[in-house]
């Protein structure tokens, strides 16, 4: 491991045990009033913390001013209008997050991933959501009331109450959510957190807002030192060939955690780095905003540049309703395009990185539904590859990880692969026929677009 990539490994630490997060608007405005208790919000449980949230002091301002200018500086944008700074200790910041976590997230999360083995249905979600969200969270920019809100402890930090070094991490971390700022009125970040997306799409946005802001962090952090980020843009993309996601972010509640949530929480920040970077390094910070307007439309561009440069598809599979299985009382309840990403943490399990990254590259498309009879669930996945040695590597990952029952079976069928859980064996026969019907309609795979010139840097 070169000596770039070991620095830049412990700066990757640093940005990543913050956790961003986007929360619902806090009910309570920035005044020039007093420190005040913040209404605290009902949480699942009918418990309601209270936690202090008050308004920056001018000397407060000041020192974050500074931390605005090197934001700008390095992201090379300017804030067209105020930051508002909002000052809260730790119960305030986690009731912000408890609030952000909406109900139809979490069921959906129950529904998909319980499904898939990836969640246990019967544990309490919410909690579990809200503790790794919560855990050593330091600070967050909420694009709905232009507020940067940093923890107070934090905040005593950059006035002087921490060492040199303890202040220095605060800085960089707080330059990261300005970042955020800045995307937010330079890049319409607001406007972009409300489209609607698969979830594969939207960890692929997710790597783009959380690698841009990460980015940014350690070009400042290079800067200082008087190192020029093209020095360092190879070594950052080279990072995944030597460390693994679980390996970089540690904390009680997120070790605990689910691969599958892990590994969403993390992936936008080493991944989306690695994506950043070679964006950058490629056509400067303008080609970052670039692809802000136009993101990734899939986590396989993350994953590998050089497909987001040559913008090259997912391809579109859509299952067709099956009459068997209404016949038979399967209700169709949820669907859902996984990709890449999330289809490497299903391959991975038992695995413990919590992945399987070879199985999943050359993914080229999916599409997964899940069917709910008499409060139990059943899923059929269909999965389409690059190449037929592609769709045998993962079919076999998905064997070695199916349930070793009737109603489980995967498939192969050339370049496609079917993955069906939960459903009762006298109705495989129906969906392995709509799939060797989508599989014969499909026998090759065209070859991806051509670079155009507007997409090069």
């Amino acid at each position: 491991m070169s000596r770039w990539v070991t620095w830049l490994v412990a700066a990757l630490v640093l940005s990543s045990c913050h956790r961003h997060v986007k929360p619902e608007p806090s009910t309570q405005p920035v005044s020039s009033e007093p420190a005040i208790v913040t209404p605290a919000v009902p949480s699942s449980d009918g418990e309601a913390p209270a936690g202090i949230a008050r308004p920056a002091t001018a000397k407060e301002r000041a020192a974050v001013e500074d931390l605005v200018r090197a934001a700008e500086s390095v992201r090379q944008l300017k804030l067209r209008g105020r930051v508002n700074i909002e000052i809260e200790d730790g119960d305030a910041i986690a009731q912000s997050l408890r609030s952000q976590i909406e109900d139809e997230e979490i069921e959906r999360a129950r529904l998909v991933y319980g499904a898939l083995g990836l969640l246990d249905a019967e544990d309490d979600l919410y909690s579990m959501f809200a503790g790794v969200l919560g855990e050593q969270v330091i600070g967050y920019y909420d694009p709905d009331t232009d507020r940067l809100v940093i923890r107070d402890d934090v905040m005593a930090g950059l006035a002087g109450s921490f060492g040199p070094e303890q202040a220095q991490e605060a800085r960089l971390v707080l330059v990261h959510e300005l970042v955020h700022a800045l995307q937010d009125q330079r890049l319409e970040l607001g406007e972009s957190y409300q489209r609607e997306r698969t979830a594969d799409a939207d960890n692929a946005f997710r790597a783009v807002v959380e690698g841009d802001a990460t980015l940014a962090m350690l070009a400042e952090a290079l800067r200082q030192q008087g190192i020029p980020l093209s020095a360092a843009t190879a070594g950052i993309q080279q990072m995944g060939d030597y460390v693994a996601l679980d390996a970089l972010v540690r904390g009680e509640k997120l070790d605990e955690a689910p691969a599958i949530l892990r590994v969403t929480l993390v992936a936008p920040y080493l991944r989306g780095l690695q994506f950043v970077a070679a964006v950058q390094g490629r056509g400067g910070w303008p080609a970052v905003n670039n692809a802000h307007r136009r993101p990734p439309a899939t986590t396989e561009q993350v994953l590998h540049p050089d497909k987001y440069f040559a913008r090259e598809p997912g391809e579109a599979i859509t299952i067709p309703k099956n009459e068997a299985l209404v016949a038979a009382g399967f209700d169709r309840i949820e669907e859902d395009t996984l990709g890449e990403l999330e289809l490497s943490v299903y391959l991975g399990q038992g695995r413990a990185s919590g992945t399987h990254e070879e199985a999943a590259a050359g993914w080229a498309g999916d599409h997964l539904v899940v069917y709910r009879r008499d409060e139990k669930s059943a899923v059929i996945w269909w999965t389409s590859w690059d190449s037929e040695l592609d769709a045998q590597e993962a079919f076999t990952a998905a064997r070695s990880v199916s349930p070793k029952d009737s109603n489980a079976r995967v498939e192969r069928r050339g370049r496609f692969v079917l993955i069906v859980r939960g459903l009762p064996h006298r109705l495989h026969r129906t969906a392995r026929s709509d799939f060797n019907s989508f599989a014969r309609s499909l026998k090759g795979r065209p070859p991806p677009p051509k670079l155009r010139p507007s997409l090069v840097y």
